[in-house]
This record gives structure tokens, C-alpha cells and sequence, in this order.
């Protein structure tokens, strides 16, 4: 999630992300296997994602993505299941376990949604929950 998340970054995150839902364009954490990652959501249930020509398309419309600004690899296509959301790193060219690995990630699986990162205090700042949509 570099440059947004680096290594050894201090998070504050909310639990209750069902409750308050997940956007486009949030940052939450999900379990892969016994690992915990942070990841951008970028589809939400019932979404059409697809990589086409390295741009990124949600339902038939190019996403707008200030977080990554090279082409994003490699091109498919994925349909977000119900209570499921699609994930992808901000640093795509070393984000190996997003959704474009191991495609939507069940609701279950959804540990949190960043709020902001206190430390180190220098960097520290809101992660706003806007909707982003193309």
C-alpha cells in the first residue's frame, strides 16, 4: 500500500465497517490464509471489475484511480458476488495478494476499514471514506 501505508505505520481501524459499510475508494483489512492485509476497495457486491488495456473498469466505465498511475496487470474480468468486495494494493507492481490473485473477498473475511494512521506522527493523518466512482 505504499506510499499511503509503509512498513511499521500505526493504524486505528473500525470494526464496524458493516454497520457503516464499505465505499470505493476505502482502505480495510482482510484475512488471506493467516495473514492480515491492507488493501483499497476498488469493487463493491454486484460490481463488473475488469483490467483492460492496464486501465482499471468498474461496470463498464474506467475508474478513476489517483492512487496508482502506471497500468495495472494483469487484464481480466471479475463479478463481485453478494457480500463481496474487490481489493487492490495502491502499489500494484508489488501487491500480490489482492483480488486480482484471489478474487473478491467475502464479507467474513473483511477485518476493518482504516481510519487513520497515528504513527509515525509525522505522516499521521484521516483516511476519508469517499465514495469513488467513475
Amino acid at each position: 500500500m505504499s506510499p499511503h501505508i509503509l512498513p511499521g505505520d500505526r493504524l486505528v481501524t473500525d470494526q464496524q465497517w458493516r454497520r457503516r459499510g464499505l465505499k470505493s475508494g476505502d482502505v480495510a483489512i482482510y484475512r488471506s490464509e493467516d495473514v492480515y492485509l491492507a488493501k483499497r476497495v476498488v469493487g463493491l457486491p454486484g460490481d463488473n471489475i475488469a483490467v483492460v488495456g492496464g486501465v482499471l473498469v468498474v461496470n463498464g466505465l474506467p475508474f478513476p484511480d489517483p492512487w496508482w498511475a502506471a497500468a495495472t496487470r494483469p487484464e481480466g474480468e471479475w463479478s463481485v458476488p453478494p457480500d463481496c468486495w474487490f481489493f487492490l494494493g495502491d502499489n500494484r507492481a508489488n501487491s500480490g495478494l489482492d483480488s486480482r490473485v484471489l478474487g473478491p473477498i467475502e464479507g467474513r473475511k473483511i477485518h476493518s476499514r482504516v481510519v487513520l494512521r497515528y504513527r509515525p506522527w509525522r505522516r499521521a493523518a484521516r483516511f476519508k471514506s469517499t465514495e469513488i466512482r467513475g
